[in-house]
């Protein structure tokens, strides 16, 4: 390191690593991973299982055109859009009753 890098708090450069090393690194929280393999599987499987699982849910959700499939609650199918558009219409009506009262 230069003495003007050192001057300005540089840090010192990391060692060059190959390209698929560090596509493949990450850093896992220690609960996070606790929770991965409480089955007993070893860490680097549950993760690829657990990863797999989440973007196979993602693709079937975009093919049934669910956009937002982590939004989703079970047992609640179409009563949260027929609300919406309750309270859509009676607002409407509302300002269409007090543009007639003007």
């Amino acid at each position: 390191m230069s003495w003007l890098g050192r001057l300005f708090g540089r840090a010192p450069a990391a060692p060059a690593a190959d390209a698929e090393g560090a596509a493949a690194a990450v850093t896992i929280p220690p609960d996070v991973a606790a929770q991965l393999t409480a089955g007993g599987a070893p860490l680097a499987l549950a993760v690829e299982t657990a990863l797999r699982e989440h973007l196979a849910e993602r693709d079937e959700a975009h093919a049934n055109g669910d956009k937002f499939f982590w939004l989703a609650r079970e047992g609640e199918t179409g009563d949260l859009e027929e609300r919406l558009r309750d309270r859509i219409a009676q607002r409407r009506a509302g300002e269409g009753e007090s543009e007639r009262e003007r």
